[in-house]
């Protein structure tokens, strides 16, 4: 089979460590797929430049690693609706979760509505928030993942600071959420296809004094800072089964409703110290390096690196496989 693995090319803008981080995710799927007797091609996107676009045609697969265009997230919805037009099969979630989820404003209130519990959230516009708003809040770029813009300063104790926050963040951000800080433990839920993966724990409690327990973006990037060694995963997540079961449907729930239960993806959420839980965030096609969250659940489920990214591409195929027979069905049906 072919395959194309597509990833983001990065800009001028990123450090060795971003394009290493990028390079190193790649090779390791490229080298699964080797393994495994696929002929791979590697396609880099840049902004401008479609050239890619040909040569998925001529692929069998497209393992999509594209998380943006030149390091913007907000453009990675762009590439999958491209992708779901060449009809090629392709990894991950479609256009629709891709493009909402980035829109962390719009996820909440689609959530919301269907009636998970969710933090109360405010989009913040020229620097206004609702007076009674309740603290802590959180601060953080409406339209970007993998923690950009969230440190220990993200969190704001009063209507003073909070207002400081959000204008430091307009200026670097074109809308910027506001949401009710959740106290109590954190926890993902991974999922490929409609299969859900063990629960993994986030543990603070080694974070240096001071820090609010949260996952930031020198927790996730930076190795060498103090918030990368004290935010600490444990999977399989110690839980009590009646805890256990509330965090999995709960889990679930949001990720049937955010991605209809296709691709992959992995569902954030905070548990009160009363056991309610509170979807964070639902990440459609997350980190899939082999040291990252996903791939943590996986070897907690059973499955080694290459298990896992086999098992992302046997999605895509079946996926791809039932939407076409849906397709010929209708038309049958159509044409009758």
């Amino acid at each position: 089979m072919k395959v194309a693995i597509l990833f983001d090319a990065g800009s001028e803008e990123w450090s060795p460590q971003d394009v290493a981080a990028v390079v190193s995710n790649v090779h390791e799927v490229r080298d699964v797929l080797r393994r495994r007797g696929h002929e791979v091609e590697l396609l880099p996107v840049r902004h401008g430049d479609f050239r890619w676009l040909s040569r998925v045609r001529r692929a069998d697969l497209v393992f999509n690693l594209c998380e943006g265009i030149n390091g913007h997230a907000r453009f990675e919805d762009l590439v999958v609706s491209t992708l779901e037009l060449t009809g090629v099969p392709f990894t991950g979630c479609r256009t629709w979760p891709t493009a909402i989820c980035h829109r962390k404003h719009v996820a909440n209130t689609l959530l919301s509505a269907a009636g998970l519990p969710v933090p109360a959230f405010t989009l913040a516009q020229d620097n206004k928030t609702p007076t009674d708003f309740p603290l802590p809040a959180i601060v953080k770029p409406a339209a970007e993942d993998a923690s950009v813009g969230i440190d220990n300063g993200a969190i704001c104790t009063s209507k003073r600071a909070l207002k400081r926050r959000v204008g430091q963040m307009l200026e670097q951000f074109d809308e910027v959420v506001v949401q009710e800080y959740v106290p109590g433990r954190e926890f993902n839920v991974g999922f490929v296809g409609k299969r859900m993966l063990p629960i993994a724990e986030i543990r603070f409690e080694t974070l240096p004094q001071g820090s609010w327990p949260i996952v930031s973006y020198a927790a996730k990037w930076i190795p060498d800072s103090p918030e990368y060694a004290g935010t600490v995963p444990v999977c399989p997540a110690e839980l009590d089964n009646e805890l256990q079961q509330r965090i999995a449907g709960v889990a679930r729930q949001a990720w049937d409703h955010m991605a209809e239960a296709e691709g992959y993806g992995r569902v954030d959420l905070r548990v009160t110290p009363e056991g309610q839980p509170y979807v964070l965030e639902v990440n459609p096609t997350p980190d899939l390096s082999s040291n990252a969250g996903l791939a943590r659940m996986g070897r907690a489920f059973g499955w080694s690196y290459d298990d896992l990214v086999m098992q992302i591409v046997d999605e895509a195929l079946m996926r791809s496989q039932s939407h076409r027979a849906a397709a010929v069905l209708v038309s049958g049906v159509s044409a009758a």
